[in-house]
């Protein structure tokens, strides 16, 4: 996980511009992540089809006029509440849960800005626009008017408590995320799909997918937690 900038190399000359991904060794994986994310998006269009019954061209075109993921998430959790029985609902739930922490970083790496520290040379930094912004009007905008009318600009530091800092090891675990959501979303397709009993056992083979299930299937109906193999809450002993 990603450290803050603030509590690790807090006196570092900072530069954040659009050319400093592009030098870096992360760029490739960068883009991976992103890209993958356009054929996640694909899948979610097929699956959104299928419940529709509808075809892929037209789930795809309705699902793509949703301009963020938040309408596309209640869309599909609206066609899935019609068209699924409770327990591939429950999975579906599950399966986004678990992806929403690469959907998210997705979404950072494609919209935020990236940066450099002189204090820290084997990582790259991410932060919000706002944060650059800011700096950029210190920087430009009259802070004092002197009684002569001339103005004074006082130019603030970068504020660092929310500069992320990225190493290889953050980059990699974003990379294994990214994939992980891909590889669920394609099983529950085929789950969706009717493709027989193999992709539902590998979705709840799934470590990270059982546990998450687990909680999220707690209150479920007694035959979708027999489906899914959902453990009943062991009851205290008095």
């Amino acid at each position: 996980m990603p450290e803050r900038l603030f509590d690790v190399a807090p006196d570092g000359q900072l530069f954040f511009g659009p050319g400093v991904l592009r030098r870096s060794p992360f760029a490739a994986d960068v883009a991976y992540i992103i890209a993958l994310w356009a054929h996640i998006d694909g899948d979610l269009a097929s699956i959104l089809s299928r419940m529709l019954k509808a075809d892929i061209a037209v789930g795809t075109a309705m699902y793509l006029s949703l301009v963020n993921s938040g309408g596309q998430r209640s869309a599909l959790n609206a066609a899935a509440k019609e068209a699924l029985p409770e327990w591939q609902q429950l999975l579906l739930q599950t399966i986004g849960s678990v992806a929403e922490t690469s959907r998210t970083e997705r979404n950072q790496f494609a919209h935020r800005v990236w940066g450099h520290s002189s204090e820290l040379p084997d990582a790259i930094l991410l932060t919000h626009p706002k944060t650059i912004v800011n700096h950029n009007v210190s920087h430009r905008q009259r802070s004092e008017i002197l009684p002569d009318g001339r103005g004074v600009i006082r130019p603030e530091p970068i504020d660092d408590k929310d500069i992320l800092v990225y190493r290889q090891g953050d980059i990699d675990a974003a990379v294994a995320g990214a994939e992980h959501a891909q590889e669920l979303y394609r099983l529950f397709y085929a789950v969706v799909c009717g493709s027989g009993e193999g992709p539902k056992a590998q979705l709840l083979a799934d470590p990270i997918v059982r546990k998450r299930l687990d909680e999220i299937g707690k209150n479920a109906s007694e035959e979708a937690k027999a489906i899914l193999g959902i453990k009943a809450k062991e009851k205290l002993k008095h």
